[in-house]
């Protein structure tokens, strides 16, 4: 089911998520973002992929779904980050949770991931670019951490683009 979108402010946007234990209940969460993700796409295009994780639609789990430039869509319950590139280089970021404003934010160039899919099974994802920033801002919010967070002045470095709806 289609979810609404928690916003910047609310405290669980900044609360680390449980790690998931139990994949029988996990599957409405991840059902439930990939509805919302489904709907969104149908508001806003989203040329360089798109991600939504559970603390977004008010569940403090570990999971997550990225979906890539090609709409290649990934579940990822307890990801980590198991090995980065050593540059990292800035990249223009947005959050559903406060779409109106971006940054620069310094990631990764490159990112090898871990993670589960919704069966518990365990996969490895390697990627480059965008969906490698993509994938380590979603992984932030798993931890609690936003895209701004990463920068010199936190939200003061974030810039105001409008309305995108």
């Amino acid at each position: 089911m289609k979810k609404k979108v928690i916003q910047k402010g609310a405290k669980i946007l900044i609360t680390p998520c449980k790690v998931v234990k139990d994949f029988k209940s996990a599957q409405q969460i991840v059902k439930d973002l990939e509805d919302t993700i489904n709907f969104l796409k149908t508001k806003i295009s989203f040329h360089r992929g798109i991600g939504l994780a559970a603390p977004q639609i008010g569940k403090s789990v570990c999971i997550s779904v990225a979906e890539n430039a090609k709409e290649e869509r990934y579940i990822l319950i307890n990801p980590q980050i198991i090995k980065a590139s050593k540059l990292k280089a800035p990249i223009r970021e947005g959050c559903i949770s406060f779409l109106k404003y971006r940054a620069m934010v310094p990631r990764y160039k490159s990112v090898t991931v871990k993670a589960l899919d919704k069966n518990g099974k365990e996969y490895i994802i390697k990627a480059k670019g965008d969906f490698a920033m993509l994938l380590q801002h979603e992984i932030d919010h798993l931890q609690g951490v936003l895209m701004f967070e990463h920068l010199p002045h936190k939200e003061k470095d974030l810039f105001f683009v409008g309305s995108v709806l």
